[in-house]
């Protein structure tokens, strides 16, 4: 190639401004001119923490057994008012950011009472209105790349949450059984967002287990929201959880 024939590469490791629909912008590469040529997604987000677009969330004190509680009596009758982690972009329409759920992992630390299975659902929705009425807890979300002063548009909640009725918009996106009797503490749930393909680990019947749980890629735009729910007919007092969420920002 000649002089003229030279592709123009913006060297920049910190996320560019975003580029309209069909606009030409130079080809983005690293500090010394090689091509981003890295998927953003590695499964590890080396990259994705580089630029400051990954953030990670968990309770917000530190302890043994207060935590986060969540509903007393989750039952089915009422589940998609009683969600237990809302997960929400706070963003206006014209900033155009969107959140990439990556995982939600929770550890069960006391489980409820009298419950007689152990259950889930998901769904996500539209933020107008905004389905949470309860403040409950908000998680402390950092961004883990130290130099990046990004901040978080998320706005993350769990406990004992009241909620709407769903809107006209709202889709389900997932719904299952962890276990088919009351959960045990220890018991682990790592859902994950955008997996091909269900995969579970074993239950144990009388002691603690870890399940993956699959679910789609989740997007969320300008005031959308995520609601995961947990339930167990017949539950009348409330299970004490450790919750821990990644997500990404661009």
């Amino acid at each position: 190639m000649g002089s003229s024939d030279n592709i123009n590469v913006q060297a920049n490791q910190i996320k560019p401004q975003k580029a309209a629909n069909l606009q030409r912008t130079p080809l983005r590469g690293g500090r010394f001119g090689e091509l981003m040529n890295q998927p953003l997604y590695d499964g590890k987000q080396w990259s994705l923490a580089d630029e400051g677009s990954y953030f990670y969330s968990q309770n917000p004190a530190i302890d043994a057994a207060t935590t986060i509680a969540g509903h007393a009596a989750p039952v089915l009758a009422d589940l998609f008012t009683k969600p237990f982690i809302i997960i929400k972009n706070n963003t206006a329409g014209s900033q155009d950011i969107r959140l990439y759920l990556d995982f939600i992992h929770i550890t069960v630390i006391t489980p409820g009472a009298n419950g007689t299975s152990d259950n889930w659902a998901a769904e996500i929705d539209t933020g107008n209105p905004d389905r949470s009425t309860t403040t409950g807890t908000t998680l402390l979300t950092v961004n883990p790349n130290l130099q990046s002063t990004a901040s978080p548009a998320g706005v993350l909640k769990a406990g004992p949450l009241v909620a709407s009725a769903p809107s006209a918009n709202a889709r389900r996106v997932g719904h299952g059984v962890m276990r088919t009797s009351i959960a045990i503490a220890g018991d682990q749930y790592m859902f994950r967002f955008g997996e091909s393909s269900p995969s579970a680990g074993a239950v144990v019947a009388a002691a603690a287990s870890s399940r993956i749980i699959p679910l789609p890629p989740v997007v969320l735009g300008a005031q959308d929201q995520f609601l995961l729910h947990l339930y167990a007919p017949s539950q009348s007092a409330a299970a004490v959880y450790k919750v821990i969420v990644g997500h990404v920002e661009r």
